[in-house]
């Protein structure tokens, strides 16, 4: 990490070097010559006409590749923020044992992993049965106000530690959401670009939207500032829609919303969230969830589980990572092709096996407690791993 921050510092240096020289140049140029740097620099509104997938698209309730809705899957895009560990496993495994989607393949999800209190052994687990496994940063911290060296601290620092402790390709490890929904405009994704990242998924919105490019202007209203202003092709953005609850308000997290707490009751207001994308533009439809919000509330999970089981029996919903709903944006197919579409699969030659009984547990100090964790790995590390001491030595 440290050779890829002083490569930054050098690329913002020639970055800033290139800047001045385009602000000096323009100066005796023409006004075409002009208009041509600023468009490098500030989003301008997207042009469907010219933003076109694969490489761009300008979100909205726009079908890609122009289907109808009924010629495409509803897709479900559901997530889970923060730790891994004891307090989620069995959870993760009722949730995802024994549910598949239409073309024969387990049911998928996104874990935005933060590190505290996360055990890589489960998150090796997790990973190994075909779910995305994505950065949420080391320490969990507000970061509106992070540099672009702070937000590498965080979210690659994080992205390291999957890799070193949990066995996740880094080739695999490709987007972020910001803790606390608090992104750091055009630094953080200057960063994410720079180290190889292609999306974020922190923006909420209330409108439905698929994933879309921050080439030009984002499709709704900024709701969480600072968001990004300059133009950032190639970086993708997958809005997180708010679901409706009982009283009339929204939420982003989907625990955050209002339920009258009985299991009819939280199946009904699941029920009505998504008959409003399945029926209507078929949109993704958001679950956006932390799992601590299910941890000794049995009427939730059976209430969100039976809703779960409810759309799947239905034969065009798909349950997908945030990866695979980019890759169908960029390359749409019809229903009939989703059932066996590379996107999709469900075999992972390359991945490591389940991280099982062979897992190395450790228990180290940190901030005057203990932390434990398990690996299959390596070896425990000396110190509990940190920003600035990935290794923990």
């Amino acid at each position: 990490l440290d050779s890829l921050l002083q490569e930054m510092r050098l690329w913002l240096c020639l970055g800033l070097a290139v800047a001045i020289l385009g602000v000096q140049t323009n100066a005796k140029s023409n006004n075409h010559t002009s208009s041509r740097v600023k468009r490098q620099f500030e989003s301008r509104p997207c042009d469907p006409s010219v933003c076109r997938i694969p490489d761009c698209n300008c979100g909205g309730s726009d079908i890609p590749g122009g289907y109808a809705p009924d010629e495409i899957p509803q897709f479900v895009l559901l997530t889970f923020d923060d730790a891994v560990n004891d307090l989620n496993q069995a959870f993760y495994e009722e949730l995802f044992g024994g549910r598949y989607n239409p073309n024969g393949c387990p049911i998928k999800a996104t874990f935005y992993i933060s590190h505290e209190w996360s055990d890589y052994g489960q998150i090796q687990d997790l990973y190994a049965d075909g779910h995305e496994i994505a950065s949420h940063t080391v320490t969990h911290s507000f970061g509106t106000n992070f540099n672009e060296e702070k937000w590498a601290n965080e979210v690659v620092g994080e992205a390291e530690m999957l890799v070193r402790f949990g066995g996740v390709n880094p080739a695999d490890i490709k987007g972020m959401r910001a803790p606390f929904l608090a992104i750091g405009g055009d630094k953080m994704f200057n960063m994410l670009s720079r180290y190889g990242f292609y999306y974020d998924s922190s923006m909420p919105t209330s409108t439905m939207s698929w994933p879309y490019t921050l080439e030009y202007r984002m499709p709704h209203a900024c709701s969480v500032k600072p968001c990004p202003s300059e133009s950032h092709p190639g970086m993708w953005e997958v809005p997180m829609k708010t679901l409706q609850d009982v009283r009339g308000g929204s939420c982003s997290m989907a625990d955050g919303c209002f339920y009258k707490e009985d299991a009819e009751s939280i199946q009904k207001i699941f029920t009505q969230n998504f008959l409003e994308h399945y029926t209507k533009t078929k949109a993704p439809f958001p679950l956006f969830f932390h799992a601590a919000w299910f941890f000794n509330r049995a009427h939730r999970k059976e209430g969100f589980l039976k809703f779960v089981d409810s759309i799947l029996a239905l034969p065009d919903v798909y349950f997908v990572t945030s990866q695979e709903l980019i890759a169908w944006t960029r390359f749409p197919e019809p229903l009939p092709q989703v059932h066996t579409s590379p996107i999709f699969h469900c075999n992972f030659p390359d991945r490591p096996p389940r991280c099982g009984r062979k897992r190395t547990r450790c228990q180290l100090a940190h901030k005057g407690d203990k932390r434990q964790f398990a690996t299959c790995q390596q070896q425990c590390p000396k110190r509990y791993p940190w920003v600035n001491n990935l290794n923990g030595d």
